[in-house]
């Protein structure tokens, strides 16, 4: 039989059924009718990668990967070819993407597919203050770097030395046709935070009302109002495959006997009946499978949609008790080590992507 020569449609059925995007890249690399067959595209829904730097010079970085479930690890260079020489944490990641910080001498940034090799400098000013709060696909309906672009909102604080007060803002910018644009910058006071943004939304929480503030991204008006829970304000509000989650995290002891620390979280689901939308608590996030690196960034993956994983559960890099990977089960408010890291500001979730 000459391998060469298999149907196409069944190639690609095939594809459907490799969940490690190395042995994906490894089938489209047979042969040159595989490879027309197979698409990027194809790639199945892939279970995050935890990624770590391990080494990095003035022209290239050395990122390794390790897989959820194995202790296989693949290492990876990548050149550089900009003026970030250096840098202090490691953002991610959506659909391939990283975002790479530098605080010294000043702040520089990158967005960067190790993948690929996709480049592109952040377009970051004289700020005092500079945190990303989410970057990724701009439009909800999927990533699509050539179509819809990518937005990136961060959040900005300058010191006025003239009045001695700090002035705070979002700033949303979106990356297309090879150049960013800025969309929308808006001011906030003092008595709100934010605490995330979702499907062109950004969600501030109110010291004064007690409420949920709503906004456009892409305007700056606020389109609703949410009421908090009486436990207090979130520490994140996720979305979650369609459903809006709240978010409230605990450090607490294992037990009496026990000083080791763990984790536990409070999650609430929004309810929203159009005129009296309110939040409740949930001890069941179905076939969801949740993961967070503590840096504002969360993803949801459905466990359904890949083989051999179990929903239920918060994925967790977790710095404040052991430098580890560890999943939490959201049924049994339990936790388990998965394996280690060594760097907690240079390794951070990564969801391949060839496309």
């Amino acid at each position: 039989m000459d391998w060469a020569e298999l149907n196409p449609d069944l190639l690609c059925q095939i594809a459907k059924k490799v969940y490690d995007i190395s042995d994906f890249v490894r089938l489209r690399a047979v042969c040159k009718q595989w490879r027309s067959a197979v698409h990027p595209s194809n790639l199945p829904s892939q279970l995050p990668y935890f990624i770590q730097c391990i080494r990095n010079n003035n022209s290239s970085f050395e990122f390794q990967f390790r897989p959820l479930y194995s202790d296989k690890t693949y290492n990876l260079t990548v050149q550089i070819f900009s003026e970030l020489e250096q840098f202090t944490y490691l953002y991610g990641s959506f659909s391939g993407f990283v975002l790479l910080l530098c605080w010294k001498p000043q702040i520089t940034g990158l967005l960067l597919n190790p993948l690929t090799g996709f480049q592109a400098l952040l377009p970051i000013g004289n700020e005092d203050i500079f945190m990303p709060i989410y970057f990724g696909p701009s439009c909800s309906q999927g990533p699509s770097l050539d179509e819809n672009g990518i937005d990136l909102v961060w959040l900005v604080a300058n010191f006025e030395p003239r009045n001695g007060t700090e002035v705070q803002k979002l700033i949303l910018w979106r990356y297309t046709d090879k150049k960013w644009r800025k969309i929308t910058e808006m001011h906030y006071g003092h008595d709100e935070s934010v605490v995330s943004y979702s499907s062109g939304r950004i969600y501030f929480f109110s010291y004064k009302t007690r409420f949920f503030r709503v906004v456009d991204a892409t305007n700056g008006n606020t389109v609703s109002l949410l009421p908090e829970v009486s436990s207090g304000p979130f520490d994140y509000i996720v979305e979650a495959c369609g459903d809006l989650i709240g978010v409230r995290l605990f450090v607490v002891p294992q037990g009496l006997d026990d000083p080791e620390l763990d984790h536990q979280y409070e999650l609430y689901q929004l309810k929203d009946s159009g005129t009296n939308p309110c939040w409740a608590k949930v001890n069941d996030i179905g076939d969801r499978m949740l993961f967070h690196d503590y840096q504002c960034y969360w993803h949801c993956l459905r466990a359904s949609d890949i083989e051999g994983c179990m929903g239920n559960c918060i994925y967790s890099k977790n710095a404040i008790i052991d430098n580890s990977v560890s999943c939490y089960s959201v049924a049994t408010q339990s936790t388990t080590q998965l394996h280690l890291f060594h760097d907690y500001n240079k390794s951070t979730w990564f969801l391949p992507s060839l496309c």
